[in-house]
């Protein structure tokens, strides 16, 4: 979650990326912002949902009002309810929807709030005006930013924006450790200002269950314990010291093996493989990527006999059967 400072001052300057993906979802946002739509972000745990959500909002006609946030993961429904459209007698808490009838108000993993909760939600918007508990009726203009890790069906019209996870976007990595270690840098009047291209290269490497939140803390830990200008190999979690051995102890080096020559339907499979992966087996967003039909798609997957890895794991884990992939 982003300071309140923080959140004050985003911008989209401060979303760096060579990604396609998080290039078009941040050029969506923009647009999304001067144009006052409503928004869903989709995407993992830690993929800088709050940065993009503080963008929209610093970007839009709204931001000298409030963006009120709201994390719905961990509370429970009678509780949120309450909060959004409740009661109360002391002024600072008051409920969260009337705090931000002129704002934007960003509601993290919006799925898990109640289906009242987000009817009474809708409704508001839709009718410029907020009923709440008790019968007392606000006039209501507020935009609405949702974010989810699962892909939904928004009850608004809005526009939609998918953050691919940090695995991803590995050409990102190099961007976003030096934007950490120069935060850091200014922020505590370091003269830390690089890295060796061997912790670099660990870094790039590693597979990022946290995303951008876990790189950025990482970075920021090895900051601390770098006594000169440079972040060492040894800096580094012990996990990322041997992961990156691990990986490369077979072909006795330190450096990434060379690619193998590979066939065309070789590389068509890997490429279709990743582009489901990224998307999480979203079909119609996957064929769209990929400049083709969805029946081309589905034939594809049959004959490349492709396979949802997550889900199968998940499956695996959990002893259930499959419930299917994203038609």
């Amino acid at each position: 979650m982003l300071s309140a400072s923080k959140q004050e001052t985003v911008c989209f300057d401060d979303i760096v990326s060579r990604n396609p993906h998080v290039l078009t979802a941040a050029r969506l946002a923009h647009q999304a912002a001067l144009l006052g739509h409503h928004v869903l972000i989709v995407g993992e745990q830690g993929t800088e949902k709050e940065l993009f959500a503080a963008a929209i909002h610093n970007a839009s006609s709204r931001a000298q009002n409030s963006l009120i946030e709201l994390d719905c993961f961990y509370l429970p429904s009678t509780l949120l309810e309450q909060i959004l459209f409740g009661r109360q007698v002391e002024k600072e808490l008051q409920p969260m929807m009337k705090n931000c009838a002129d704002g934007t108000l960003f509601i993290q993993e919006v799925g898990s709030l109640p289906l009242v909760a987000q009817s009474r939600i809708v409704r508001a918007i839709q009718l410029s005006t907020l009923l709440l508990d008790g019968g007392e009726a606000v006039d209501f203009t507020c935009k609405l930013i949702g974010s989810s890790t699962d892909d939904m069906l928004p009850a608004l019209t809005q526009t939609v924006l998918w953050l691919p996870p940090l695995r991803h976007r590995k050409e990102d990595i190099p961007l976003l450790v030096h934007k950490t270690i120069d935060e850091f840098a200014a922020a505590f009047h370091r003269s830390l200002n690089s890295i060796s291209d061997e912790a670099m290269n660990a870094l790039i490497h590693y597979p990022w269950p946290g995303n951008v939140r876990e790189l950025n803390t990482i970075v920021g830990r090895c900051a601390l314990l770098a006594k000169g200008e440079m972040i060492l190999t040894d800096h580094l979690p012990k996990a990322i010291q041997r992961a990156r051995k691990s990986k490369y102890a077979a072909h006795g080096t330190d450096v990434p093996p060379p690619e193998d020559v590979l066939s065309l339907a070789t590389v068509e499979k890997r490429h279709i493989q990743k582009v489901l992966d990224i998307t999480g087996w979203h079909k119609v967003r996957s064929a769209q990527i990929l400049g083709i039909d969805r029946s081309t798609l589905y034939d594809k997957i049959r004959r490349y006999n492709l396979v949802n890895r997550g889900e199968s794991m998940m499956n695996e884990e959990c002893g259930m059967k499959s419930i299917g992939n994203h038609q």
